[in-house]
């Protein structure tokens, strides 16, 4: 929260059990955070006031110091956890916590409450269309709108995730304004540009990597398109797949995706793993459907373009684009 935040909610909090008013402005010194007056029947008591989200071990050390230097100094603090409101006591360091709790020696005046637990962190509820399992579903929903009003089970097995995730995902995706209903059972999206640049974010930091199976080395004097794809699952993206698609960009980077696992990948391609080697081989994560023959999906070829984000690359994903995703 911000400074202001909890300053008022601590004196929304405390100021009624006072039976007092508070008011408070910026402080003039740029080290404190607030100059704070609490006005009692027998008069006023101002304080020189720092602000902390919480108090912790690391910092008792720089609020000691402010209240030796500050003679009026007051501290506010969002939580402070029971252990260190005792340790403020026995230092002497008047606090206001936005619970209620306050402790406040000045002027001859004691005031002491110290009865409220503190306010419980809130956790950021994560959107589960941003999951790697979320992603999956996301892809899904882009590569074809008719999944938008299909079945949920039939959408989690053309993702490949159990059928709980479906509705979590629909929620975090409506959550993020990309999809609205569009009937009692379907909906449409709001922008899908926005929608597809959101997926390529995802994709990037959260399911792209853990999708990786290793590198191989491009066999001597031997064309990419020469090397056998043994499955239906196994397909080229990035610069190859845009070549594919295109016949305009000539592969210096390979990727290549598979349903494999290593031994077999190894016996179907005869390729070979090499740490330093040009094809970097990723798991394959949708249904096969109207790709081109050997080819990933457009969408996911332009992820990988975009990810590159060199200038032929970028040329390159425009085309694809303009080709195919506006069909999308």
């Amino acid at each position: 929260m911000k400074t202001g935040e909890i300053i008022e909610l601590a004196f929304q909090n405390v100021i009624p059990l006072l039976q007092s008013e508070g008011k408070w402005e910026p402080h003039a010194q740029r080290e404190l955070d607030a100059f704070i007056t609490l006005r009692f029947p027998e008069g006023e008591i101002h304080f020189d006031a720092e602000v902390k989200q919480e108090v912790r071990e690391n910092i008792l050390r720089t609020i000691q110091d402010l209240n030796r230097r500050y003679q009026n100094f007051l501290l506010v603090a969002y939580r402070i956890y029971p252990k260190y409101r005792q340790l403020l006591q026995e230092m002497g360091i008047n606090y206001l916590e936005a619970n209620g709790n306050a402790f406040i020696r000045k002027n001859g005046k004691l005031i002491l409450i110290d009865k409220f637990p503190p306010i419980k962190e809130q956790r950021e509820e994560i959107n589960r269309a941003y999951t790697k399992t979320g992603l999956r579903v996301f892809f899904q929903l882009l590569v074809d709108d008719n999944n938008l009003n299909t079945n949920q089970r039939e959408l989690a097995e053309q993702a490949g995730v159990a059928l709980g995730n479906i509705p979590l995902v629909l929620k975090g995706l409506k959550a993020a304004g990309l999809f609205v209903n569009k009937n009692k059972f379907g909906y449409q999206w709001t922008n899908k540009e926005e929608a597809i640049g959101q997926w390529i974010n995802g994709y990037r930091t959260n399911l792209k990597p853990t999708l990786f199976q290793g590198k191989y080395r491009l066999p001597k004097d031997r064309d990419w398109r020469e090397i056998h794809l043994p499955t239906e699952k196994t397909r080229w993206g990035g610069e190859p797949g845009a070549d594919l698609l295109t016949n305009y960009l000539r592969p210096e980077k390979f990727i290549l995706f598979t349903d494999l696992r290593k031994n077999e990948f190894i016996k179907g391609t005869r390729l070979m793993p090499d740490p330093n080697g040009e094809i970097e081989v990723y798991e394959t994560f949708w249904e096969t459907g109207n790709e081109k023959e050997g080819c990933a999906p457009p969408l996911l070829v332009y992820a990988d373009l975009i990810i590159n984000g060199d200038k032929r690359s970028l040329d390159t994903a425009k085309l694809i684009h303009e080709t195919y995703l506006t069909e999308l």
